[in-house]
């Protein structure tokens, strides 16, 4: 190659790239590795921890699931309180009838009944042959009660007495005596509990004095109260809407008896709902783990 004055051999005036009049490839340009790592760094941080916002997601989903399916009724219910019933005759008792309704969420009335046998002589219009004590449970008290037929005991039971006035009642078996008085308490789920599975509920204590072996009715208004299984205290009637117990007031005196009851169909689908939400929880905590683990991972490079 001929020599040319003032310069080197390799510079031509061109200096395109590619060529061979170009300088050898030793001159400093930037490192492919370090704008790769520049690039790695720079990356938003939701792009980052993409993996672990969407565990971290699934996880949350999963965890509400769970709550939804997990069975919000409680399985054990408080007993319910009695009442004390307290009737006084002069003439055979036939039926002591006692229902309780749940008026609102913080009334209860006891609407109680007392019939004399059927076809007994009915006692004179305007007199009374018979009067009726009750008394709530300790802790409830009367929503009214005159001062005339209002006691009180030092132990916190107050007690209100009424008379009873007969009327005659007719239906398929005959005619028949009825008195009838209504209480009204400060209570709630007044005498009976229940949820979708269990049930209970206590008669009240009955004082009798009078000759005659009374029968005590007691109605509960529970909904669904036939799909329950009453079997520590069979009842004598159970529908949608309420259910009926009876029992016989011998000796002149009765105990509070209670009854439970058991929804098996709906204990069986809790159960299941529960066994459910167990297997779906643990695979929550396990998104929530491998969320966490893949956000330090992350937060390392």
């Amino acid at each position: 190659m001929p020599d040319q004055p003032g310069g080197e051999w390799w510079q031509q005036p061109s200096g395109r790239p590619g060529r061979a009049g170009q300088p050898p490839s030793n001159a400093p340009r930037a490192s492919g590795s370090a704008q790769s790592g520049e690039s790695e760094q720079a990356l938003p941080w939701r792009k980052k921890y993409r993996t672990s916002i969407i565990l971290a997601a699934i996880g949350l989903v999963l965890f509400l699931i769970t709550v939804w399916l997990y069975p919000s009724t409680t399985t054990q219910l408080p007993v319910p309180t009695a009442a004390t019933l307290a009737v006084e005759a002069s003439q055979p008792v036939q039926i002591i009838q006692y229902e309780v309704k749940q008026v609102s969420s913080d009334i209860a009335e006891m609407e109680i009944s007392v019939q004399l046998p059927v076809n007994a002589a009915l006692p004179a219009a305007g007199t009374t042959t018979a009067e009726l004590i009750v008394s709530p449970p300790i802790g409830v008290s009367f929503t009214s009660c005159p001062a005339s037929t209002c006691t009180s005991e030092a132990d916190g039971v107050s007690s209100q007495k009424v008379l009873l006035a007969f009327k005659p009642l007719t239906n398929a078996n005959g005619t028949t005596g009825i008195a009838l008085a209504d209480f009204f308490v400060r209570a709630s789920s007044f005498g009976d509990t229940y949820n979708d599975v269990n049930a209970s509920v206590v008669a009240p204590i009955v004082i009798y004095g009078g000759s005659g072996t009374p029968t005590l009715l007691a109605q509960y208004n529970i909904p669904n109260a036939n799909k329950y299984d009453w079997s520590t205290f069979p009842v004598e009637a159970a529908n949608a809407t309420f259910a009926t117990w009876n029992e016989p007031v011998t000796g002149g005196q009765l105990q509070a008896r209670v009854a439970d009851g058991i929804d098996y169909a709906n204990q069986s689908k809790d159960n299941y709902h529960t066994f459910l939400a167990g297997v779906i929880l643990g695979a929550a905590i396990g998104a929530a783990i491998a969320a966490l683990q893949g956000a330090l991972d992350a937060s390392k490079t």
